[in-house]
């Protein structure tokens, strides 16, 4: 009786580590997920994991014999190390349930999981479009809340404009604020409705036209239509902030049909640079290591990085060329030779440069410094015209100067930009000679970045990590280097006082969005 005792007292402490662990937010995507198999009125009272772990227990949905459900709802929501944890709990391996295979335990439903993937890929200007949208359909006084994405999807459940079965005006929405994931949610309708409902845990299989969900008020969805027609919703194509408001796939907006062949918007806001080459193109990759010619510190991890790169660029379908221990002159040369190649058939081209480095300049291995003004010009329509209006991605990672970035409170700022205008005349089909360029460097002028001996830099891995996790579900590259940018900020030494903050700097005249590898 006192060992039975003392397990459950085990188990109980447990679920208080993993409450404390959690977020506010984390527990309001906790109680999303959990809305299927709970009741609204009591979700409704919960403002704690703990309650929320009590209203699981006493619905016999968790408890130390089962605790699958939570190691569910961890998983999900990617709290891995937290999700780990649990399951190597003492009591839990006693239990003989944290070996137990994962999907044979789901009970969180594939569409309640997507609705929680949707919004892990909407920033809160997004949420504000939607919103608007919707300030017709629903209420005003319910919308002017602090309502996040998440609860705004429990709202159009109750008015039956969301449903398992019925996401015709979610996808509506999207496809206009947020094309890539219009077409998600079309093919999530594609693979999982396919014309019919199956159940999980029924033999029948009724017609959707069957079901009460599918059955959409008419007026609302003319409503939204209306307001979609009515407004355009614009976004910073020029600017570069951490709201990630610069999507990708705007040439593709618009609504979704019911075929396969997505129809091609003409009139979009910002159209995408065309991928559809013979080959994705080049990418250079200059490594230095070696400084001891001049005096500067060898830089010990940066083999991490090339490994890195090479084998993320190799993933996005490009040819690899890499360079090691380049003087100031080889790294000119190297890319004066990447500027004579004919890149007619290409999509692009990428050069990374891993290096010590100055304000304003990359350090060769003899000490010789290369202005990254020069760099750009190698590649410049003058100087390689198969280059014309194509991307021409730089992704240094060196310092920019000796000062370390300290660690500092929140702090909002307001910035109002003046716009200015030229009267001269510019001929209708040219271009400046500095257009389509992206030049991603690894932290702002005047400040170090920082280099783990063992596991590379900061910058290079996070860029390649998101380039993975990210260019599969349709984001363009400034989004991704948005994604960069917050978790490279995140990040501090041991001390927790030295910080580092990448810095893109971009000409680009549309999206860079790399077709996923695999697909044309």
């Amino acid at each position: 009786m006192d060992e039975e005792m003392d397990m459950d007292m085990c188990f109980q402490r447990a679920l208080l580590r993993v409450q404390e662990s959690l977020s506010a937010d984390e527990l309001q995507d906790l109680l999303f997920l959990c809305s299927d198999l709970l009741c609204s009125r009591d979700l409704n009272t919960v403002s704690s994991g703990r309650q929320l772990f009590t209203l699981l227990q006493n619905q016999d949905l968790l408890s130390l014999e089962d605790p699958s459900l939570l190691i569910e709802l961890l998983s999900i929501t990617k709290r891995t190390r937290l999700m780990r944890s649990l399951q190597s709990d003492a009591c839990m391996q006693t239990s003989g349930t944290a070996d137990q295979p994962l999907q044979q335990q789901q009970r969180i439903s594939r569409y309640r999981q997507f609705l929680y993937e949707l919004s892990e890929s909407i920033c809160d200007q997004d949420l504000k479009n939607i919103k608007f949208l919707l300030m017709k359909t629903l209420s005003r006084k319910k919308l002017e809340q602090n309502l996040t994405l998440l609860q705004l999807f429990l709202e159009m459940e109750k008015e039956d404009l969301l449903g398992e079965n019925n996401l015709d005006v979610l996808q509506r929405i999207f496809a206009d604020i947020y094309p890539a994931l219009g077409r998600k949610i079309n093919q999530y309708k594609e693979e999982n409705l396919n014309g019919v409902f199956i159940a999980q845990e029924t033999e029948g299989i009724s017609s959707i036209a069957d079901l009460p969900s599918a059955q959409t008020s008419l007026s609302s969805v003319e409503m939204i239509d209306r307001e979609m027609d009515e407004i355009t919703l614009n976004e910073n194509a020029s600017g570069f902030s951490g709201d990630n408001s610069q999507h990708s796939d705007s040439v593709n907006s618009g609504i979704i049909s019911e075929s396969s062949e997505m129809p091609q918007i003409e009139n979009s806001m910002v159209e995408q640079y065309e991928m559809k080459g013979e080959r994705r193109g080049v990418c250079l990759i200059i490594n230095n290591y070696d400084f001891s010619a001049c005096g500067w510190l060898n830089r010990e991890g940066t083999d991490i990085d090339h490994d890195s790169l090479r084998d993320v660029f190799e993933w996005l379908g490009f040819e690899i060329l890499t360079r090691r221990d380049c003087t100031g002159d080889q790294i000119l040369q190297a890319l004066m030779d990447l500027s004579t190649q004919d890149h007619t058939q290409a999509d692009c081209v990428v050069c990374c440069i891993l290096s010590h480095g100055r304000l304003n300049d990359i350090i060769g291995v003899d000490g010789k410094a290369v202005p990254f003004k020069e760099l750009m010009e190698t590649l410049s329509p003058f100087r390689c015209s198969s280059l014309y209006q194509k991307p021409k991605l730089f992704f240094i990672q060196a310092c920019r100067g000796t000062q370390n970035q300290r660690a500092v409170f929140p702090q909002t700022f307001t910035e109002d930009e003046d716009v200015l205008a030229s009267d001269a005349g510019v001929p209708r089909d040219s271009i400046p000679e500095m257009a389509d360029y992206l030049m991603a460097m690894s932290t702002v002028p005047w400040y170090a970045s920082y280099r783990d001996k063992s596991k590379g830099t900061w910058f290079i891995q996070s860029l390649c990590d998101n380039l993975r996790l990210l260019v599969p579900r349709g984001n363009d590259l400034l989004s991704i280097l948005t994604k960069v940018n917050a978790d490279v900020s995140k990040k501090s030494d041991k001390s927790g006082l030295k910080k580092q903050m990448p810095q893109p700097e971009f000409s680009l005249t549309r999206t860079v969005v790399f077709p996923p590898p695999g697909l044309p």
